[in-house]
């Protein structure tokens, strides 16, 4: 009885998602969702005023009519990294997910599959970052106590073949795309093309996002 209403209340919240998204992904395709995102980038690194939308009247709309993004942004918990300032955008615009190092585990893969499948974001984004602490420290062999270390681990394998920070950070990047189609759902909808996989990288000096692939 009891796992029957548990399951009778998540339907009922997708049911309610689904109600109040008849734009879904904020009514774009996943290319203009990219362009979006890049020209979002573009204002923000010129240090044009952010034509965001963080007004009473928006979050008031989403509060009540609920939320559809048109992008999933998984980046680093990095306090220089700010996703919606970075792409300009506004409330409801991003489902973003933050870990350090931008890493992928299992609730990360199933709030990237909310975002998409329940949401209709159209693209994922994973960005990586400049001078990453999380990634510096797996390149080193110095000693990382508590829950730390599992993310250094995480990160350690894939790259094992950088030259140097800036290459390993990419290959970080890419590892954590890889996690990403291991989800059956996601893999299923970026090879459909109903949403766009991509990996980019922010450098926290020039506030410039390098869309890698």
């Amino acid at each position: 009885m009891k796992v029957k209403l548990i399951n009778l209340i998540i339907a009922t919240m997708f049911a309610f998602t689904s109600v109040w998204s008849s734009s879904e992904g904020g009514g774009v395709s996943p290319q203009q969702a990219v362009a979006k995102l890049e020209q979002g980038n573009k204002d923000y690194v010129s240090g044009k005023k952010s034509s965001a939308d963080i007004s009473k009247q928006r979050r008031e709309n989403t509060a009540s009519k609920g939320q559809t993004p048109y992008a999933v942004v998984l980046t680093c918990s990095d306090s220089r990294v700010p996703p919606e300032h970075i792409f300009s955008a506004g409330v409801g615009d991003l489902f973003v997910i933050r870990t350090a190092g931008n890493v992928v585990g299992d609730f990360e893969l199933g709030s990237i599959e909310y975002g998409v499948e329940h949401l209709g974001a159209k693209v994922i984004v994973v960005m990586g970052h400049s001078k990453c602490g999380a990634v510096a420290a797996a390149m080193s062999d110095g000693h990382v106590e508590g829950k730390i270390a599992n993310i250094v681990e995480e990160i350690k394998p894939s790259i094992a073949n950088a030259a140097d920070a800036a290459k390993a950070e990419e290959l970080n990047v890419a590892n954590s795309s890889e996690k990403i189609l291991q989800s059956e759902i996601l893999s299923k909808m970026v090879k459909s093309n109903k949403v766009v996989l991509k990996q980019a990288k922010y450098d926290i000096t020039t506030g410039k996002v390098e869309f890698l692939k």
